[in-house]
């Protein structure tokens, strides 16, 4: 529940700050952009989270009970299981994010959370509950090999949560500091690329949360000088795809 409290809370500052200082004209989008999403984010938060408690949770826990895996296998202290597993964790987010964009069953499901016409904070939430559903699984191999601790599913929930909350936020910061935070993680600056119309830059730039992934793997793609580019899918530009019935359904439906 502290967990739920804190993310719930970076979410609600970040929400409001965003329409302090926002960095694009929020009213480029209709009223009801943040309703949608909020939609998406509670049924993943209900599915998703009931799932991961019985599947991701569940496994990670009977691991350490067994002390079964490569980390409880090898005489780690507590620290440096708690460092390398949310190392880890973050490595296998960034390649599921890059199997989403190159597998087209996957894209079906991912294109909900791009087809999104403006970034800002609830743009985090707006993901279908099977791809939410999948990506558990697909943790589930490298948690049984590794045996990561449930103490660093915890703690990488979090972090994994506030940091995408933040690099989705609609906030106008200082150039020069969003260069330098990136130097270590995902800013604003960075994620927007990913968004972009243009294959290349929405090609680029899958980390979620440290950004050294991206340049180990060659798929980096610095700040240019255009900092907001025009985010979205080719071709879903209709009004159909910003609204919460249809984005449950879209990946289901044999677009003509």
């Amino acid at each position: 529940m502290e967990r739920l409290i804190l993310m719930g809370g970076i979410f609600l500052l970040l929400f409001i700050f965003e329409r302090i200082v926002p960095q694009v004209d929020r009213n480029i989008v209709g009223k009801s952009h943040d309703i949608n999403n909020l939609g998406l984010g509670a049924v993943n938060l209900l599915l998703g989270r009931y799932f991961a408690l019985f599947t991701v949770y569940a496994l990670a826990k009977y691991l350490e009970n067994m002390e079964f895996g490569f980390m409880n296998m090898i005489s780690f202290n507590s620290k440096a299981k708690l460092i390398l597993g949310i190392i880890f964790l973050d490595c296998v987010n960034y390649w599921w994010h890059r199997l989403l964009h190159r597998i087209p069953f996957l894209m079906r499901f991912h294109s909900i959370h791009h087809t999104d016409r403006l970034l800002n904070v609830s743009s985090a939430l707006r993901f279908h509950f099977f791809e939410v559903l999948l990506g558990h699984l697909f943790k589930l191999p490298f948690i049984f090999l590794t045996g990561i601790p449930v103490e660093a599913l915890l703690l990488y929930d979090v972090i994994f949560n506030m940091n995408v909350y933040f690099h989705h936020s609609n906030i106008r910061i200082n150039r020069s500091l969003d260069i330098l935070l990136s130097k270590v993680i995902v800013t604003p600056y960075i994620h927007r690329i990913h968004h972009s119309l243009k294959w290349k830059e929405s090609n680029s730039n899958f980390s979620s949360f440290l950004i050294l992934w991206d340049k180990i793997f060659g798929t980096f793609f610095p700040q240019g000088k255009i900092s907001t580019p025009s985010y979205g899918i080719p071709g879903y530009t209709h009004e159909k795809y910003q609204y919460f019935i249809y984005m449950m359904k879209q990946p289901f439906i044999e677009e003509k």
